[in-house]
């Protein structure tokens, strides 16, 4: 939980299973955090570029559309270095046959616990980024 004067932190949700994108919503309010969902890379991705920020993605895999959780990570650095990843997936050993984008975060396996959940969440916001993440200066 954050304290009651700590800014939300903003959570972008992107699961295609509509009772899995709720119940994660649910999981990272009750943590304090302001979730907002999303129910494919596709709607994930128009809301960045339309300039919602965003403190941290937590995105499923394997979903339908135009863009997997893989790429929608990868556009999602591109539009803000900085953003955290949270990736989830049931898949065990999740298939990346057809995606050449790298895993730029850490993996939470479905199903899984809503504490769980929430202290990968916190731990990912409360680190420092490193500076390899960082964009380096074009002179």
């Amino acid at each position: 939980m954050l304290p009651m004067d700590a800014i939300s932190p903003t959570i972008l949700v992107v699961d295609d299973d509509e009772d899995v994108r709720a119940l994660a919503v649910s999981i990272l309010h009750e943590a304090g955090c302001r979730a907002l969902p999303a129910a494919n890379g596709d709607v994930a991705l128009t809301l960045l570029q339309g300039g919602l920020a965003v403190d941290l993605l937590f995105t499923d895999i394997v979903m339908p559309g135009e863009l997997d959780g893989l790429a929608l990570a990868c556009e999602a650095r591109r539009i803000d270095p900085y953003i955290k990843i949270l990736y989830t997936t049931g898949f065990s050993g999740f298939p990346r046959t057809g995606s050449s984008a790298p895993l730029l975060g850490k993996v939470l396996s479905k199903p899984y616990r809503p504490a769980m959940l929430a202290t990968e969440v916190m731990r990912l916001l409360n680190e420092p980024i490193l500076d390899t993440e960082r964009p380096t200066a074009r002179i």
